[in-house]
């Protein structure tokens, strides 16, 4: 591997510094929405609270979870007990008596994914507000998928025709969540205005 002196800020680019994320507080109406949507068949964390108990009767809890997100918004604090989860090996494939042919799926508390959709749908609206989402990103963002991926073939097909080169390159790292260095995620997220 080449070695340079460079960071990797030097390869972001370059950001209004004047655009800064500021998650607002909730309301009774957002999680109620939230509430009545949730999938009955959600797996129940360790709390023992499942998808179903939340999703009948929003009208009684929403308020409740609204004080309780609030708190946690103003004070910067995501509660202790939300960060427990139930972890299930799930297969992937090859031989079953090998560990690395499994991936773990942490099961958490219910209550704590509703708050999370809450902080993404905000952090979500930031970031597409302030186009700092590339337009090559499919996965994991609303009206894309793999047909906006595919479309992308078109235009390499478009450049090799008209003498243009394409250069793609594809990653798929193995154990890659485990590869993620926490200062830089940390520092590309102040850069985009987000701490």
């Amino acid at each position: 591997v080449n070695q340079n002196n460079r960071c990797y800020l030097d390869y972001l680019p370059s950001q209004n510094n004047n655009i800064r994320f500021q998650l607002k507080e909730t309301n009774f109406s957002a999680v109620f929405v939230l509430l009545s949507k949730l999938s009955r068949s959600k797996a129940t964390g360790l709390d023992k609270i499942s998808s179903r108990l939340l999703r009948e009767c929003p009208d009684l809890i929403a308020e409740s979870l609204s004080y309780i997100f609030n708190r946690s918004i103003v004070s910067g604090v995501f509660p202790d007990e939300w960060k427990h989860a139930k972890v299930v090996p799930i297969h992937k494939q090859g031989r079953r008596n090998c560990p690395d042919n499994y991936r773990p799926i942490s099961i958490v508390w219910v209550v704590a994914k509703v708050f999370e959709r809450i902080i993404y749908d905000q952090l979500y609206l930031f970031l597409s507000e302030n186009s700092l989402l590339t337009n090559c990103q499919s996965g994991f963002r609303g009206l894309h998928s793999t047909v906006t991926a595919l479309e992308a073939t078109n235009d390499w097909a478009y450049n090799i025709d008209h003498g243009s080169v394409n250069a793609v390159l594809f990653l798929d790292l193995r154990k890659a969540f485990d590869t993620v260095d926490h200062e830089i995620l940390l520092g590309k997220l102040n850069s985009y205005g987000i701490n």
